[in-house]
């Protein structure tokens, strides 16, 4: 954001303004999601689309500029970074290099009311190029409010009771869409018969604003029509292979949440990317920064993929408020921050702030130096509100980001989507190009192996075993399955699979286990019953392409392999960082037929002794 303040304090005190009022039912933060998100009413107003264009400064900040068509003639003009403060404030300013204006600002305003819903200001400040185009300025503007009274008003009517995804009140009327809703939910019924999901993603396609078809989110779709996330996801994978829908792999700036790579094949994609609004370098990782989107054929709707406002609150949901300060500029602000982690950073500074906020009756006042380095410490927050008093102890502008570090919202990460058997299976020739090597922060492998199969070939023969095994595989490869798991490999009479949580990967071996118990207590001669070892641990490893299929390396993967070798049969051995995880710990809480163990062993070639836990089902014992 470099710029003469001198210059742009001139402006500022010359600009004239205009403002209107508009009363709405509903309450400021209910409101919030709807009124910020500038790129889809800027697009219903029918404004036309900028065009662009980003200047590098230094690693970690750009200038935007863009270039309009405006009062009769094309503008062009710096943009300044938003700045907001949720749910009362929002407010942008340019400043211009060609057109009608010199200086531009909105500021958006909601103030809540006593006896229920809110105020809503909306203030233009403009300067114009020359003093008598004052008045033209001034009819437009007006007209523009007027439309933006009727869009906030469309809004408020429309507003959902319940789930808020930002965008609900931006669908379009149905009813004109009913023929296609009809005729594509019929092609559709095949693919997941006797579900309502066909007819909810057709009329989903019909209906839902450009910008979230056009990179559609299948939890975002169940999240709207209250679905299961994981059956809409096989629905896009079904209806991807069915021709009806083009899957990609995006690649996500850490800063700004931007797609800034997308790729229909997973062998052309790429492992770095740079994005130049942010002007960072960065690399992938699948389970954070790689998401998996989908579109519909063009066949089935034209989408405008303009962009018509690229940095407003909705476009970077995960930056909860963001602020600009002049240099040696102090000012204090009012945080209504909920429970959570947050991140504070600064492109302009080096380091970062963490706060744990604890929602508690009162208002915390803050002292807030920036400066760089910023400490990278973590600060305890038990208030409702904030009080923060900010001071900007550098020579230059800065702005100033507060991210949520608790919501991670409705992606589709790469890691979950290949860790699915529905994936495995419908996109087996989905893989890395050949020495392509993708980090994973956290993935749960388990590993299994059927105890015996030996002796189990010498007492039936080969065709008679070969059916036990085979019904061996059948069980664990449908739980795992059904487990929102998938299998990467099957080795002789073991199987490797890998599953993204580590609740619902521990609730898989919990159902192994049962169905084993089950299946040998229905044969009564001992030869024919099935022992299967289990083993479980969780961590970072590495994707890559190994025999055309997508497969996992490193320490974890070993660990997981020597875990398995540790069990007795009838049992699960697990990592102790995965049996103490959380979600672990919540699943056996809900299984008290569980019984567990610890015991500590040398595993072959891992140096340090390990402190491992055995799980047992109901009455079975390890053999």
């Amino acid at each position: 954001m470099s710029f003469d303040f001198t210059a742009l304090a001139k402006l500022r005190a010359r600009a004239y303004t205009l403002q209107q009022q508009y009363h709405l039912k509903h309450r400021a933060e209910q409101l919030w999601p709807y009124v910020t998100a500038n790129d889809v009413i800027d697009q219903r107003l029918g404004l036309a689309a900028p065009n662009y264009t980003v200047e590098p400064l230094y690693e970690g900040q750009s200038l935007l500029f863009a270039q309009q068509q405006g009062l009769a003639t094309t503008e062009q003009y710096q943009e300044f970074p938003y700045e907001w403060l949720p749910p009362h404030y929002m407010a942008v300013e340019r400043v211009y290099q060609k057109g009608a204006f010199r200086y531009f600002s909105i500021v958006w305003q909601l103030q809540d009311r006593a006896e229920g819903g809110c105020i809503f200001n909306c203030t233009f400040y403009f300067v114009p190029r020359c003093r008598w185009l004052v008045f033209p300025i001034r009819f437009v503007l007006k007209r523009l409010l007027r439309g933006l009274g009727e869009m906030y008003h469309d809004i408020d009517s429309k507003v959902p009771q319940h789930t808020v995804l930002g965008f609900e009140a931006f669908f379009q009327n149905e009813t004109e869409h009913l023929e296609s809703i009809k005729a594509l939910t019929e092609q559709w019924a095949s693919l997941m018969p006797d579900n309502a999901i066909p007819q909810k993603m057709a009329h989903y396609i019909y209906t839902a604003p450009d910008k979230r078809v056009t990179r559609l989110r299948p939890f975002e779709v169940a999240d709207y029509y209250q679905l299961d996330r994981v059956e809409v996801l096989r629905f896009c994978l079904l209806a991807t292979r069915a021709g009806f829908l083009n899957l990609s792999w995006d690649l996500l700036c850490p800063s700004c949440q931007g797609a800034t790579v997308q790729t229909e094949r997973l062998d052309k994609f790429m492992t770095t990317a740079h994005c130049s609004t942010c002007n960072i370098q960065y690399d992938a990782n699948f389970d954070q920064n790689v998401e998996v989107t989908f579109s519909p054929h063009e066949r089935l709707r034209s989408l405008d993929q303009h962009i018509y406002c690229i940095a407003n609150p909705m476009a970077t949901p995960h930056i909860w408020a963001q602020l600009n300060f002049a240099p040696h500029q102090q000012r204090t602000e009012r945080l209504q921050l909920p429970e959570g982690r947050y991140r504070l950073r600064s492109p302009a500074l080096e380091g970062e702030l963490y706060w744990q906020v604890v929602a508690q009756e009162g208002t915390a006042c803050i002292q807030l130096a920036l400066t760089t380095p910023l400490l990278p410490q973590t600060e305890l927050i038990s208030a409702s509100e904030l009080e923060i008093c900010f001071h900007n102890q550098t020579e230059h502008d800065l702005t100033l980001k507060i991210e949520k570090l608790h919501d991670h919202g409705r992606i589709a990460s790469a890691a979950f989507v290949t860790t699915l058997q529905d994936f495995r299976d419908l996109f087996s020739s989905e893989v890395l190009r050949a020495g392509v090597q993708l980090g994973i922060a956290n993935i749960v492998l388990l590993f299994t192996d059927l105890k015996s199969s030996t002796e189990l070939y010498e007492t039936h023969g080969d065709a008679r075993a070969f059916a036990f095994v085979q019904a061996h595989f059948d069980i664990i490869t449908t739980i795992i399955a059904q487990h929102q798991g998938g299998v990467v490999k099957t080795i002789g009479d073991a199987v490797m699979g890998v599953f993204s949580s580590e609740g619902r990967a521990v609730e898989a071996i919990l159902a192994i286990l049962a169905s084993f118990n089950t299946y040998n207590q229905q044969h009564d001669d001992e030869s024919m019953t099935l022992t299967v070892k289990l083993g479980l641990h969780a961590g970072p490893c590495i994707m890559l392409n190994l025999n055309d299929r997508l497969d996992y390396f490193g320490s974890t993967v070993n660990l997981a392999a020597r875990i398995e070798g540790m069990s007795l049969g009838n049992d699960a051995v697990l990592s102790a960082s995965l049996f103490e995880h959380p979600e672990v710990q919540t699943v056996l809480e809900q299984h008290p037929e569980v019984k567990a163990e610890s015991l500590t062993a040398q595993l072959k070639g891992i140096r340090a002794e390990q402190t491992l836990y055995r799980l047992q089902v109901g009455a079975s014992k390890p053999l």
